[in-house]
């Protein structure tokens, strides 16, 4: 375990840090969530001193740095978005972006730092933690320490028996579809608010006990329906298969081995568990380097350090139910293991998301890595989500042929 403490400079910053001491004064983490959705000042800062406020666990780097040589351009993008033009500046403005890294042919040709923010901020992840404990489940599995998706979650955590998960794959709860009966539209009342305030906020329950109270809702496969709490249960099933927390895990096996710059950090609840579903602290540049080993097919260094059959497995829609267009009314969006997918077998481009605008997109026809930190005003937003998809073309439009 490890915690940190706000020492900046400025006065940008010295308004941060004071956001971060009042996310402390709540005490026992009680009434964060709110004040995250309702406070704005309060939002910037904590997104970027989530490890000041709740236990957290260690990523370790280590070795040398893997560099990402640089080709620095002026991105002044504009794009047409219901009917009117707009620019890349007043999207990422309007979304309260603190961070925007473009990285195209393996060079960082954009970098750019906002509200404070610089290049050695930790700036939390939210649900694009998702995809790391996903690989960590691909990992696993070329271990051999998990023999395959189609296993039964409860063949490695016999604790889910009589549980909604009793049964159900490995593979059912990658794509979503675990039939779980678990609500989450962040509303304050649903399933996600209590499991975080009890969990996260009031250590009144573990992490783990949480799953293991869930029931049936429908069958498993049947259905997409975003459930934060699967991928809870993935990280249970990671850290019970290797017998090593997942922030050492994902330590040992991508953080150390991709040359990482900077050590992370992963939230846990009060008894040590990692908020696998969530909550990873980590630097611009860093997430870029894991799109970049996404982009890459699992390679880096001359390494393979994730095996290419699961980095083609994970972000191609396996399934009928998450397939473009299944998921979500008016989505165009795919899904498969943690990853969202976007029409077109062309770009065959993919993303790593989390509430709040958190976005690690990879497009490997245009051999391009976006990664956008935020701190919206509201969870989520549709309108603003299908504006940013509308930049990112733009940006990799703007960058085709470079």
């Amino acid at each position: 375990m490890r915690t940190r403490t706000c020492v900046l400079a400025g006065i940008v910053t010295l308004a941060i840090c004071s956001a971060s001491a009042r996310a402390q004064e709540v005490g026992s983490h009680i009434g964060f969530l709110q004040s995250v959705a309702t406070d704005r000042d309060f939002r910037i800062g904590a997104f970027r001193h989530m490890e000041t406020v709740f236990p957290n666990r260690a990523i370790n780097r280590g070795g040398p740095v893997a560099q990402i040589p640089r080709a620095d351009r002026a991105l002044d993008v504009s794009y047409e978005f219901e009917g009117r033009t707009r620019t890349l500046n007043d999207i990422m403005e309007r979304t309260n972006t603190t961070g925007l890294l473009v990285i195209k042919n393996g060079k960082i040709v954009f970098e750019q730092y906002y509200l404070g923010a610089d290049d050695k901020s930790l700036f939390t992840s939210m649900s694009v933690a998702k995809s790391f404990t996903s690989t960590l489940v691909g990992l696993a599995i070329a271990d051999g320490k998990v023999a395959n998706v189609n296993r039964p979650i409860t063949d490695y955590i016999p604790e889910l028996h009589g549980s909604g998960y009793d049964g159900v794959s490995i593979k059912n709860i990658l794509q979503m579809s675990s039939g779980v009966k678990f609500n989450e539209d962040y509303g304050g009342r649903d399933d996600l608010s209590d499991m975080w305030r009890r969990t996260m906020e009031q250590n009144s329950l573990s992490l783990d006990d949480y799953a293991r109270s869930l029931r049936r809702e429908e069958e498993p496969g049947s259905r997409f329906y975003y459930r934060s709490i699967d991928t809870q249960v993935l990280g249970w099933l990671v850290s019970r298969v290797t017998g090593e927390h997942p922030a050492d895990y994902l330590s040992r096996k991508i953080w150390q081995p991709l040359g990482m710059e900077h050590h992370a950090s992963w939230l846990t609840d009060g008894t040590g568990m990692e908020a696998t579903f969530c909550c990873i602290q980590a630097t611009l540049r860093d997430y870029g380097r894991f799109g970049m080993l996404f982009l890459n097919h699992g390679r880096s260094n001359g390494i393979q350090i994730v095996p290419a059959k699961w980095v083609d497995e994970a972000t191609t829609p396996g399934s009928p139910q998450v397939q473009p267009g299944k998921l979500i009314p008016g989505s165009p969006l795919g899904y498969q293991f943690q990853w969202w997918t976007f029409p077109g077998a062309e770009d065959h481009a993919y993303s790593a998301e989390g509430v709040f605008f958190q976005f690690i997109y990879v497009n490997p026809r245009e051999n391009v890595v976006i990664v956008k930190t935020s701190a919206n005003d509201g969870f989520w937003d549709p309108g603003k989500e299908s504006e940013i998809y509308a930049a990112y073309d733009a940006i990799t439009s703007a960058l085709h042929g470079q």
